[in-house]
């Protein structure tokens, strides 16, 4: 969510750039409400960033609840009937419900009427940053549990009502296939606005050097770790927040409560070896607090930062620092 980033470089738009003796292949472009980049080491493979450019605006065009045209709310609009879907819907359907699963119900995409009525009913660009007081019924929520997925017939059926926010694993899973399609490109770096995934070595053969950075002070990197076909995400309270009423909002609701996290925790960054978990775990972890967050983690192969609210910073034991942290 924008609080992690590969060290700033005296760079340009431009393509071929030299880095270090290396000669990259850069892209830039702009997606999913964020800024996206990749990079590759190998600039002879550098026709390849097209196709995954083709690919990240097409998943946003199906999977944003922000498109009327979109597939995803296609099926929302359909729910209670037995809808026909894409391969990819099933597969992040399919990914969606192990999260839900391995979080014990805390990732839960179908948070999306909550969401919409702490006031995260539109573009955030768009959300009105006052307003009045919202709220929460937690007696209408439904859960992402309860749809059925044929995947032999391709098609799924969800209750009445229920309707999907899937934009809590889609960019991370996103990061997850643009990976995939840069396989053979040798080392390369997916950024989509702080959810990355590094594959190989980097620049200097041992990793890409991530900073995460200071919540409250983007300007300033408070640790780096480096990623060797591993993923990081951040989630944070700091980015997108609003006021309804004499309330503090933000987009990341606790399933338990059906309203914003209170958890003492401003941003969890979270390391693991797919960006859709990476994704995920941040958030989690983020609801469950420092503590239980990082029993969490470590339960699951993953490894934390935490900045909490008084500033104050707490990593899990096995967190890879490379800044001596």
């Amino acid at each position: 969510m924008g609080v992690t980033r590969a060290p700033r470089t005296p760079v340009s738009e431009a393509l071929p750039i030299s880095i270090l003796g290396e000669v990259l292949a850069k892209r830039r472009f702009r997606a999913m409400n964020t800024d996206v980049e990749l990079t590759l080491l190998d600039w002879s493979r550098a026709a390849l960033l097209d196709r995954v450019e083709r690919f990240v605006h097409e998943f946003e065009g199906r999977f944003s609840r922000f498109r009327p045209d979109s597939e995803l709310c296609a099926l929302n609009a359909r729910a209670g009937a037995t809808v026909p879907v894409s391969d990819q819907m099933l597969d992040l359907l399919a990914t969606a419900l192990t999260m839900h699963r391995e979080t014990n119900g805390l990732f839960e995409p179908a948070i999306l009427p909550t969401l919409e009525a702490a006031g995260y009913d539109r573009s955030f660009e768009r959300v009105s940053r006052e307003g009045a007081a919202a709220r929460f019924e937690s007696d209408s929520r439904g859960t992402i549990a309860a749809i059925t997925i044929d995947a032999r017939r391709h098609t799924v059926t969800a209750p009445e009502g229920l309707r999907l926010d899937l934009g809590g694993i889609g960019k991370g899973y996103c990061v997850d296939r643009a990976a995939e399609l840069l396989r053979d490109a040798g080392p390369a770096l997916i950024n989509a606005g702080g959810d990355m995934f590094g594959r190989g070595g980097g620049l200097d053969g041992h990793g890409w050097v991530i900073e995460v950075l200071d919540p409250a002070d983007t300007a300033r990197a408070i640790d780096s770790v480096r990623l060797y076909d591993r993923a990081i995400a951040t989630s944070t309270t700091a980015v997108r927040n609003w006021r309804r009423g004499d309330r503090a909002m933000h987009h990341l609701i606790d399933p338990r409560t059906g309203a914003p996290a209170e958890s003492g925790v401003c941003s969890a960054t979270v390391i693991a070896d797919t960006a859709a978990r990476a994704d995920v775990f941040a958030k989690t972890a983020l609801l469950l607090g420092p503590h239980a967050g990082s029993r969490f983690l470590d339960d699951h192969g993953a490894h934390g930062l935490f900045v909490l609210a008084d500033a104050s910073v707490h990593t899990t034991d096995a967190w890879p620092s490379i800044t001596g942290r």
